[in-house]
């Protein structure tokens, strides 16, 4: 069953639990932000049950998040296992500043636990106006190849982010994966079925039961599973991370953070107005449904977060929510993470 709790009531339980954990105020800040608004904007599997590992995330922390490499428009950071929020933050900072300085800019992260969405941090980057792209393994093996049932590939998400005069970037955040990973979580605790279609058990049949899920379609067929494969590359062998088989935790994991200024070839209001106006050109065309219209990427859940907003109500289940609130009061209340709860 779920309770409706205000959204209000929900970060002060959080950043309760957090101040108990010492995460200073700017940290905490942008984490509670981040899981209400995947709440309220309807992505609630990287919501309040993501915040549900962050014990098990700091009980394998083994230092600061560290530069071990800077060269030009480029530089590599090891989150010695530090919170993805932390080491996520380090990267994103550092990307704006080397394509500030160079035009664009690449930065690799090894050695960290998972952030939540990658959409807060790509935005970030295109707020300071630049172009941003973030990428990183979903692993260890969730997705299996096209034709196949084997998990070998992370869920692989990408994000793209493009400033904008319209008073907010145009972010555009998905995994590779036909549903994300953390889909399993999220049934598991709200004791329901997994999505149609879109799950194998290890025999290789079609499962909508959590605990049996062994792996993820990848998403849009050939072309999808192509997507996901050159990202598990992007995000593993070429920043010196795992990959596949090899992956036996998230700290195996690899990140990208992608800066580009729009400077380099073109106008910056040249080019958000442009941006602007193909928005606009989408939004204005013909919808296969009579009464529907077309949206961009990202339209579903911003119309979500406003309409949600305004009532500033989260349907929360049970199970999570009594275990927020022993979090907020005590060391306990997490759940452990693993392969299938991540």
């Amino acid at each position: 069953m779920k309770t409706a709790i205000n959204a209000n009531e929900l970060k002060q339980m959080m950043y309760n639990a957090l101040t108990l954990r010492q995460i200073n105020k700017s940290t905490a800040d942008f984490m509670v932000n981040d899981y209400i608004e995947a709440e309220l904007s309807g992505q609630a599997s990287h919501g309040l049950s993501k915040f549900l590992l962050l014990d098990a995330a700091l009980q394998q922390r083994e230092g600061d998040v560290e530069l071990v490499k800077e060269f030009g428009n480029y530089a590599k950071f090891n989150g010695h296992k530090d919170l993805g929020h932390v080491a996520a933050f380090a990267c994103v900072d550092k990307a704006i500043e080397l394509a500030k300085k160079h035009g664009n800019s690449i930065v690799a992260l090894n050695n960290a636990s998972r952030y939540s969405r990658v959409k807060p941090f790509a935005r970030k980057i295109a707020e300071n106006g630049l172009v941003g792209i973030i990428m990183n393994n979903g692993g260890p093996a969730a997705v299996a190849p096209f034709g196949g049932t084997t998990p070998i590939f992370g869920t692989n998400p990408i994000c793209f982010a493009f400033p904008s005069n319209s008073g907010n970037p145009y972010v555009f955040d998905f995994s590779t994966s036909k549903k994300v990973w953390a889909e399993i979580r999220q049934a598991i605790l709200e004791k329901r079925n997994l999505p149609p279609d879109s799950f194998y058990d290890v025999a290789g049949n079609v499962t909508v039961d959590p605990n049996k899920a062994d792996a993820v379609m990848a998403f849009g067929g050939a072309k999808g599973y192509a997507l996901c494969y050159a990202i598990e590359i992007l995000t593993g062998a070429f920043v010196g991370s795992k990959m596949g088989l090899k992956v036996n935790d998230e700290y195996d994991l690899g990140f990208i953070f992608i800066a580009l200024d729009p400077i380099m070839f073109t106008d910056i209001e040249e080019f958000k107005n442009s941006v602007d106006e193909l928005a606009d050109e989408v939004r204005d065309s013909k919808s296969i449904d009579i009464d529907g219209k077309v949206a961009v990427p990202g339209d579903r859940t911003a119309k979500n977060l406003h309409k949600n907003s305004v009532s500033n109500i989260i349907m929360v289940e049970n199970d999570i929510l009594e275990r927020i609130k022993l979090m907020e009061k005590s060391l306990d209340g997490g759940i452990e993470s693993s392969n299938k709860l991540n």
